[in-house]
């Protein structure tokens, strides 16, 4: 027969939730941040996709915005 360990005291429920929402707050991209200049490459051919290198501001560089931008290049819908 095992031991049931007791629940966390209050304290210890506060503690937590304190630091996993420290952890949460995550500093926001300035907007002068710059831009990234990318270029997507076909990986069975090599050659570009696209016309020549896209400007994305870093502010707007999310992988969400990444995959539409490519799908757009690509012609998918």
């Amino acid at each position: 027969m095992s031991t049931v360990l007791p629940p966390p005291s209050k304290r210890q429920r506060t503690d937590a939730a304190e630091k996993a929402r420290l952890q949460q707050d995550i500093e926001e991209i300035p907007s002068d941040a710059g831009s990234l200049r990318l270029q997507f490459y076909d990986e069975t051919t090599g050659l570009p996709i696209g016309n020549g290198p896209v400007l994305v501001p870093v502010a707007d560089a999310t992988p969400k915005n990444l995959e539409l931008l490519l799908n757009t290049l690509q012609g998918h819908a």
